[in-house]
């Protein structure tokens, strides 16, 4: 009778370890992360600090490259927010001043929508934007408001998750445009800014 329940039990105990063998575990859900620079929603502050070259001015009479303006200097404050991973939405408020022969001072404060698009290379970001906007120019006592537009070109290192550093050039035309058609002037200059962004 002992012998009768020891096999018993053994049996058992063999049959129940077959069916643990042959109960499959559930399969765990492979996790995978993707690394994203740029996400839709991500925003920055920039701020930026640099020089102004007057390059030259069209009217009517053709293209007038001596232009009696010095270098100057530039700068602008500016918030953006990316709708995709690569597009952003913002707006800049500048300065830029540069001094003539006569040591009077002609100055420009932009004020523009900003639209970006951004390349990404490992920590490299390259903004390729165009800014059209408005434009408050003052140069003695005359004082002129009117459109401007501004394409720009960019280099940023993303130094941390919140910070980046680096360099942009933008190209701001601005028109002078009156009823008489031989006083219109368009001048051209170019600025080169070292500027930093905070991203949140």
């Amino acid at each position: 009778m002992k012998r009768l329940i020891i096999t018993m039990m053994l049996t058992l105990a063999g049959v129940c370890l077959l069916g643990a063998q042959e109960v499959e575990s559930p399969k765990q859900p492979e996790s995978r992360y993707e690394y994203e620079p740029i996400r839709s929603g991500d925003q920055y502050i920039r701020l930026g600090l640099g020089v102004n070259f007057p390059l030259f001015f069209t009217g009517p009479s053709g293209v007038e490259t001596d232009t009696k303006l010095d270098m100057g200097g530039a700068g602008f404050i500016g918030f953006s927010r990316f709708i995709t991973s690569h597009l952003s939405l913002g707006g800049e408020l500048g300065f830029a001043f540069n001094a003539t022969l006569g040591e009077n001072m002609l100055v420009y404060v932009p004020l523009t929508f900003k639209i970006t698009y951004e390349l990404v290379y490992d920590r490299l970001h390259f903004p390729l934007s165009l800014s059209p906007g408005l434009g408050l120019q003052s140069y003695k006592s005359r004082n002129y408001f009117g459109l401007l537009l501004r394409p720009e070109v960019a280099c940023f290192f993303q130094y941390s998750p919140e910070w980046s550093f680096g360099v942009s050039s933008a190209w701001d035309i601005l028109p002078q445009w009156y009823d008489t058609s031989s006083d219109n002037r368009v001048g051209h200059f170019v600025n080169v800014v070292v500027g930093l962004r905070y991203h949140f």
